[in-house]
């Protein structure tokens, strides 16, 4: 799998930009992460969740209503904060402000009506597809249709280009061997990483988030003096 943060967020930035009024950008970001915070869970469970996580069951069951939920948190309190902390008089901050964090102050203007709930729900639906689908060649397994069942890659994607060896740490192992599906998620990891951090100076040069949320201000006031 690529990068949880940025490099999955690529496809995701790249759909709002084409359709900037029929999605929610922060749903289609925060859905394609949804898929690996089992990385975080699995420290506190006595088992795996990343088969639920990574299937088309747990898009519709976990990625989704976790998105929404996550989707609102963000927007009233952690993107605004973000912003206030980009927008210090710090050098430290100014890669912040020069990707456009110092903008998350808008995310604060969203309206919590029917339509942000029927946009953010497809809008996670297909930022986390964008996720499996992105996973699918550079995993030794895919798990989409998991319980029901687990297919094996494709023999080409397990061909082993560098044998490695094994690492214990504790009662894990590590395999250290490339394999053709490690080079994949290596090179879509640096492609898409790089696509992100473009795409995200590309919105903060062109103002982007400040016009989105301008059109829908305008939007919410003509709606609310039709009679």
């Amino acid at each position: 799998m690529p990068s949880s943060v940025l490099s999955h967020q690529a496809p995701a930035l790249l759909i709002k930009l084409k359709y900037p009024n029929r999605f929610d950008g922060t749903a289609l970001c925060i859905s394609t992460f949804i898929p690996d915070i089992d990385v975080i869970i699995d420290f506190f469970l006595p088992f795996s969740i990343r088969g639920i996580t990574h299937s088309l069951l747990g898009l519709i069951l976990w990625t989704i209503p976790l998105t929404i939920i996550l989707t609102i948190v963000f927007s009233r309190y952690i993107g605004p904060l973000c912003a206030t902390i980009a927008k210090k008089e710090s050098v430290l901050f100014k890669p912040l402000r020069y990707f456009g964090i110092d903008e998350w102050s808008n995310l604060k203007n969203k309206s919590y009506n029917s339509r942000f709930f029927l946009v953010a729900f497809y809008s996670a639906l297909i930022g986390g597809l964008t996720h499996l689908l992105l996973d699918l060649p550079s995993h030794a397994e895919i798990k989409l249709f998991y319980p029901w069942i687990i297919l094996q890659s494709p023999d080409f994607l397990l061909y082993t280009i560098k044998e490695g060896s094994i690492i214990y740490i504790g009662q894990s192992l590590i395999d250290t061997s490339l394999y053709v599906y490690r080079l994949i998620w290596l090179i879509e990891t640096i492609v898409t990483l790089f696509l992100s951090l473009y795409l995200l100076r590309y919105i903060k040069k062109h103002n982007l988030i400040s016009k989105w949320y301008k059109v829908n201000r305008l939007d919410k006031q003509k709606n609310n003096s039709n009679p």
